[in-house]
């Protein structure tokens, strides 16, 4: 007899392959999940629609602002700042950088205001020197040592209160009455003088030792070594001259030799001096000794000059002759006043070069202060610029 098997629920979803259904929570009724998909979707739908919003501003201003940026530093190029930033945070624009002294800050808020869409220019430039800075040389007085018997006196400019020491002490050793150098001073910001002081003041002390009187005089802004005196031995003339040649050479400085004869071994008649004077003046008439511009430096037309000059000093060789340095009226009475003097050294170191005695001649410059025509023309300033040859008559 068959007998009737119950099938539980385990056994319906084993045959129906499925599973049984869970029972919802309690208190939730499947209409309730309908409504929440609802409102989830709704917030996803809003929120992205803020973050294009938001991505759409963000990327739209990104690409206004860099826009006036761009524009801003091709204004700002054209007008010639190139050392300026800018930045923009919407229409605002914002300077930063440097401008050179021929600029404004103002001039760089000018050149990107009227840039289309530009609302406000801001920010801060700091203007940078570019020019080339003037190079400031401090000039001193040259030194002039100038002796008589056992006592000397210096004059002039040295770099600092240590040297003005080195001086006195160096040079009390050789003159026993002692050394006045209260007309010597120290000069914050001159060229150190270690190179050429010490081997000039040998030079004096050497100098002394031969010569019962002389002077030394040593220009470093000139690069000038001079040296006077006197002596009756012509041997020890040319040694001491010879001796201030090579001294000046051991440093670079040019050298201008005025130790002479103390008595002429033949004295000049007056027609003999008058004589030199007429041809020195047929020669110069209507010319110059002309130098480079601004410069004691001889032209090759000035050098000619000197040669014929030169030949007329030999035919009368015991005749002195005092050499004269002139300039125009422009630049500075000080400048000029250097600038005769240097000129007439030139043209003296010119004629001893080829020959002439030192010791014959005696150089003086006076600047601008004795013309000959008008300085307000160009021939005259020409005229005015001048070398002047005096022929001396000796005492007898």
């Amino acid at each position: 007899m068959l007998k009737s098997k119950k099938r539980g629920v385990a056994d319906v979803a084993r045959y129906t392959s499925g599973r049984p259904s869970a029972s919802p929570p309690f208190g939730q009724d499947s209409s309730d999940d309908d409504v929440m998909s609802g409102v989830g979707f709704a917030a996803a739908v809003i929120v992205g629609f803020v973050i294009i919003a938001f991505l759409a501003v963000r990327f739209g201003t990104a690409g206004i602002e860099a826009d006036l940026e761009a524009k801003a530093r091709q204004a700002l190029a054209s007008s010639g700042f190139t050392e300026v930033n800018v930045e923009a945070s919407g229409t605002s624009l914002r300077l930063s950088g440097s401008i050179t002294t021929e600029q404004t800050q103002d001039d760089a808020y000018a050149a990107v205001a009227q840039i289309t869409g530009v609302g406000t220019v801001s920010g801060a430039l700091w203007p940078v020197f570019t020019g080339e800075l003037e190079e400031i040389i401090v000039t001193g007085e040259a030194i002039d040592i100038t002796w008589n018997g056992n006592e000397a006196i210096v004059s002039g400019s040295v770099s600092s209160t240590e040297k003005v020491a080195f001086v006195d002490q160096t040079l009390s050793s050789t003159f026993s009455n002692g050394v006045d150098v209260t007309g010597l001073s120290s000069l914050e910001g001159l060229e150190d003088e270690t190179r050429w002081l010490g081997t000039t003041l040998s030079l004096v002390q050497r100098f002394a030792e031969a010569l019962p009187s002389g002077r030394v005089v040593v220009d470093p802004s000139a690069e000038l070594l001079t040296v006077v005196g006197e002596t009756e031995d012509k041997a020890l003339r040319d040694e001491l001259n010879d001796l201030a040649t090579e001294t000046g050479a051991t440093f670079g400085f040019a050298v201008t030799t005025g130790v002479r004869l103390l008595v002429l071994e033949t004295l000049p008649t007056e027609e003999e001096v008058e004589e030199l004077q007429v041809n020195l003046d047929d020669l110069i008439e209507g010319k110059v000794v002309e130098f480079e511009v601004k410069s004691y430096a001889l032209t090759r037309e000035g050098e000619a000059l000197l040669d014929e000059i030169s030949a007329a000093l030999e035919a009368v060789p015991a005749v002195r002759v005092r050499i004269t340095g002139h300039t125009d009226s422009q630049g500075s009475h000080e400048e000029n006043q250097v600038l005769s003097e240097l000129r007439a050294q030139a043209v003296l170191d010119y004629l001893v070069a080829k020959g002439a005695d030192p010791g014959r001649f005696e150089t003086v410059g006076l600047g601008e202060s004795q013309p000959i025509a008008d300085n307000n023309t160009a021939d005259g300033r020409a005229r005015n610029r001048r070398i002047e040859f005096t022929a001396l008559l000796e005492e007898r």
